[in-house]
């Protein structure tokens, strides 16, 4: 069962990050990359350090709309304690966010084994011995956190707002 359970969120994070869409899909809610915000009025001191005040601090941020719904991810595969899905558009582009909460004061073997290869790779395999996939992904500065940001857009206000959104993630409570 535990096999089934692990090839089927294989099959569904090699799907979700390959950015496949079907063009009579659901319209994804956007984001234009002229929307600024004040950065100075938003503060990580003014949020808890968790996921649900993290994604809080994105959405006030306006790095993911206000109307895109999360989605609950299998996050214990990766050893997190948490995990969403965003998907939205950014200037027209798919963006496929992933957001990973871990407890770091009690890594199990799978969260240790993630954590170490993002640290050394800026990767991760979600199966060591079945998944020739590395999906790229950055660490929070806590530590607590895992980012999988994907937008193809080479556009360079969609590269700048990707790299905003890594900075904003990596200095969250850090």
């Amino acid at each position: 069962m535990k096999k089934i359970l692990l090839s089927l969120f294989s099959l569904v994070i090699a799907i979700s990050l390959t950015g496949c869409f079907g063009t009579g899909g659901p319209q994804l809610p956007g984001v234009n990359t002229d929307e600024g915000v004040d950065l100075k009025k938003i503060k990580t001191s003014d949020y808890k350090n968790n996921l649900d005040d993290l994604e809080k601090y994105l959405t006030d941020l306006k790095y993911i709309p206000s109307d895109a719904e999360p989605t609950l991810m299998m996050y214990q595969v990766i050893g997190a304690t948490a995990g969403n899905r965003y998907n939205f558009t950014v200037d027209n582009s798919p963006v496929y966010v992933e957001i990973y909460e871990y407890n770091t004061d009690k890594l199990n073997e799978d969260a240790q084994r993630v954590i170490s290869e993002v640290k050394k790779n800026g990767s991760f395999k979600v199966f060591t011995d079945k998944d020739e996939n590395d999906y790229p992904a950055e660490l929070s500065s806590n530590g607590k956190y895992l980012l999988l940001y994907t937008d193809n857009s080479n556009n360079d206000k969609n590269v700048a707002r990707k790299k905003n959104f890594i900075k904003a993630v990596k200095e969250f409570h850090k």
